[in-house]
């Protein structure tokens, strides 16, 4: 029930892009500011010592913490070494298991570095014999570790920052299947809730790392070996989500993710719209495209729909005079109802099936959409994985929604209102909708009008005067 009430709150919430940038801030309660990335999907907390304090994640694109961050999801686990932690370069340190969550870089606050370059944030932390370079892309959940070391180093990495347990894994390179613990040559190192839910901490190389992963403390560190030179790795920090992962690179990492039977439909729908993008060259267009299609494969079955619906209204003048006539008796007017639908061969209930199966594909669309990054706007949007900030979109589903009802109702006053009634409620939800979601449920709408009218017109219904 919580999880629900905070879904529902966050969809509620302001939802637009932020300008990527840096800000001073202390969201430890430490007294002392840090250095504090904000982007679109996590805001990256920063220490002198060049360590990771905050690595906040965002349940929607565009959220903005304010300030808050002491209830927001955090992937640093308190208690542990802090990731991005270096031992063994300049002044020895103690070695993990004789250290403390508070084993410093050695890096001093006079040679760090803050700023933009190329549309990412950089963070560079320097010293004798160590230099680090944090590359934050604004759109991506990755974040790029660069080190260049004298002498070899160790890199500790740990999380996830939750009251479960979370699921460990180290991937043994050349080979396909990971284990919960270890050391040696690896093709990544990863930390994630359960359930493919939640959140996931990845980290992997150019190529095998040396690495060692235990369990400590119900959760886990990662201590990576780096060797004299430089050395690059990439840290996926987000939500362990299908889609998500499967933009940034990680998805096809082995055993890293098993999807279900609808992560396997939300693959296929994110097939077709990247097929679409091929042949157009514009998101936009691809999601018209991939509306088109879901619409053609669900041609039949909203036909029967929407015939019934229409063979229905046609007989209420009919539903009318056996109301009338049973106004008092209850069970003869369900059996002579249950006649007429006979006499008639309509299926009363065959207008409801498409209903099911078209929210699972709109709810597919919406983790499809939301959780992919589209490099272009469309018209006037400038994202399509955020809302539209001009209430374009939302002003046109009120539109066709009453379009759609006013077709569907044929006059009658009770249906009109009752479906005008029922779309009030999802005006809410569209407005903090992806703008590409928005996109495609308007112009499914639009498809559906047409069909509706097509089905109308065979069927000779015109519209009830005086309903």
């Amino acid at each position: 029930m919580k999880r629900l009430l905070l879904l529902f709150v966050v969809l509620l919430s302001p939802a637009f892009a932020l300008t990527a940038e840096w800000q001073s801030l202390d969201v430890n309660g430490d007294g002392q500011p840090e250095h504090l990335a904000i982007t679109n999907l996590a805001d990256v907390a920063f220490n002198d010592e060049g360590q990771i304090v905050g690595w906040y994640v965002k349940q929607i694109k565009g959220q903005n913490f304010k300030g808050n961050y002491a209830k927001a999801p955090n992937l640093v686990k308190e208690g542990l070494p802090l990731p991005g932690t270096l031992v063994g370069f300049t002044a020895k340190t103690a070695r993990l298991e004789e250290g403390s969550p508070g084993l410093a870089n050695h890096f001093t606050p006079e040679q760090n570095r803050f700023y933009e370059e190329s549309g990412s944030l950089i963070a560079e932390f320097a010293a004798p014999g160590a230099r680090l370079r944090y590359r934050i892309d604004p759109r991506l959940y990755t974040l790029e570790l660069e080190l260049e070391l004298e002498e070899p180093t160790e890199l500790i990495w740990s999380g996830i920052n939750r009251s479960e347990r979370p699921v460990t894994k180290l991937l043994p390179a050349g080979s396909d299947e990971p284990l919960p613990a270890g050391s040696g040559r690896a093709a990544y190192v990863a930390l994630q809730t359960k359930n493919n839910k939640g959140y996931a901490f990845v980290v992997k190389g150019d190529g095998p790392l040396d690495a060692r992963l235990e369990p400590v403390q119900g959760g886990a560190v990662a201590t990576i070996e780096l060797p004299a030179g430089t050395t690059r790795v990439e840290v996926y920090g987000g939500l362990n989500e299908l889609v998500r992962l499967y933009v940034e690179g990680f998805y096809e990492l082995p055993g890293l993710f098993k999807p279900n039977i609808w992560g396997q439909l939300s693959l296929g729908l994110l097939y077709v719209m990247e097929l679409a993008y091929k042949y157009t060259g514009n998101w936009g267009l691809a999601i018209l495209l991939l509306t088109v299609f879901v619409r053609l494969l669900l041609w039949p079955l909203m036909h029967q729909q929407f015939k019934s619906m229409a063979e229905m209204n046609k007989l209420k003048p009919l539903m009318d005079e056996i109301n009338k006539k049973f106004k008092d008796d209850p069970e003869k007017k369900n059996e002579a109802i249950m006649n007429l639908y006979r006499e008639h061969k309509i299926n009363p209930a065959a207008g409801c099936l498409p209903l099911f199966i078209q929210m699972p594909i709109l709810f597919m669309m919406w983790r499809v959409i939301a959780n992919y990054e589209f490099d272009q706007g469309f018209l006037w949007i400038p994202d399509l994985s955020l809302p539209d900030p001009f209430y374009v979109l939302p002003a046109l589903y009120v539109l066709v929604m009453l379009a759609q009802t006013l077709l569907m109702s044929h006059g009658n006053k009770d249906a009109m209102r009752q479906g005008i009634m029922m779309n009030l409620i999802f005006i809410f939800l569209v407005l903090k909708f992806p703008a590409g979601v928005t996109l495609y449920w308007v112009f499914s709408t639009l498809i559906g009008l047409v069909q509706q009218w097509m089905i109308n017109k065979q069927l000779g219904i015109q519209p009830a005067a005086g309903s």
